[in-house]
């Protein structure tokens, strides 16, 4: 399924290149086989369809499309580019994505983790299903698209509430059970299943001991994820004190000022290798917000969508 970001430093047109080259590789479409009509596609992802048409035609020029008599796009039967050059142009695609990692905050182990579970998904034999993880903030959707994918030994794709109707094709859609029926609402047709999702006990206990006159800092990696976490924290803790959210993209010098001015400083998983070192060295108090898939809903997951 090709997702595109228009947040994104990436151009929209340079990201349908990138991914459709990586669904052609990853075999969705096979040598031979007739890709989408331009406009099918535009209507699919959201573009024009002389966005996807400038798209095929950059990947015929390359090779990996031949363009056929009376029209359409298809799947080379050859290899576009020689063995030297592809070896070439894939030791620099890893040798980026592994900085991307590295600077994302993984360490040795978690990179070798994320490595092996995306080399899994392509080892596993048979067709690949379509599975999304649809929640309303990104890192909730990214958490869960991970715990659950684990789970399954499947990739889980995390997406938007505000994006599922891009969607709609999908083979099951996975969503906090909060907005369960707002999911249901939005495309009445698809597989849905609702899981339970929870913060650390610990956590919440720290935070629900915080008296009113205290600040929380809440840190988070995306701005879209602060108003609706720092609503569930309050709802799950009852703490009625001030707590100040911002996200790692705002200058240093501010968010040491508030980590400074906070009583308790929160984070989650996307931020824990830079704020809970700038918390230690301001001898703070500091707990992981994570959210967490519980064992009965991802008993259910496996239940409902496991092959």
């Amino acid at each position: 399924m090709i997702t595109l970001d228009r947040d994104a430093p990436l151009s929209v047109g340079e990201q349908l290149v990138e991914q459709l080259r990586y669904v052609i590789g990853a075999g969705k479409y096979r040598p031979g086989e007739r890709l989408p009509s331009t406009r099918a596609l535009g209507d699919q992802v959201g573009v024009s369809f002389h966005t996807v048409r400038k798209a095929y035609q950059r990947l015929a020029e390359e090779g990996v499309l031949d363009v056929r008599r009376g029209g359409g796009y298809y799947v080379s039967k050859t290899s576009a580019l020689p063995t030297a050059e592809r070896m070439e142009r894939a030791s620099a695609t890893v040798q980026e994505a592994l900085q991307k990692l590295v600077a994302l905050g993984l360490d040795e182990e978690e990179t070798e983790m994320v490595v092996q579970e995306q080399l899994a998904y392509f080892e596993r034999p048979g067709a690949r299903r379509s599975l999304v993880f649809a929640a309303p903030y990104r890192e909730l959707a990214e958490a869960g698209a991970e715990q659950s994918g684990a789970a399954l030994q499947e990739r889980v794709e995390p997406v938007l509430l505000t994006n599922l109707r891009r969607h709609a094709q999908a083979d099951a859609i996975l969503a906090p059970l909060a907005h369960l029926q707002s999911v249901r609402r939005s495309l009445p047709e698809a597989e849905v299943v609702g899981v339970d999702v929870r913060f650390p006990y610990d956590t919440l206990e720290r935070l629900a001991r915080r008296a009113p006159n205290e600040t929380v800092a809440l840190v988070t990696r995306y701005r879209d994820g602060a108003a609706p976490l720092e609503s569930a924290l309050r709802t799950r803790s009852g703490f009625e004190g001030s707590i100040v959210a911002i996200t790692t993209e705002a200058e240093r010098r501010q968010l040491e000022q508030v980590v400074r001015q906070a009583d308790l400083v929160l984070y989650t998983p996307g931020t824990r290798r830079r704020v809970r070192a700038l918390a230690q060295s301001n001898d703070k108090a500091h707990a992981e917000v994570a959210p967490v898939l519980t064992t009965e809903s991802l008993e259910r997951v496996r239940q409902s969508v496991g092959r």
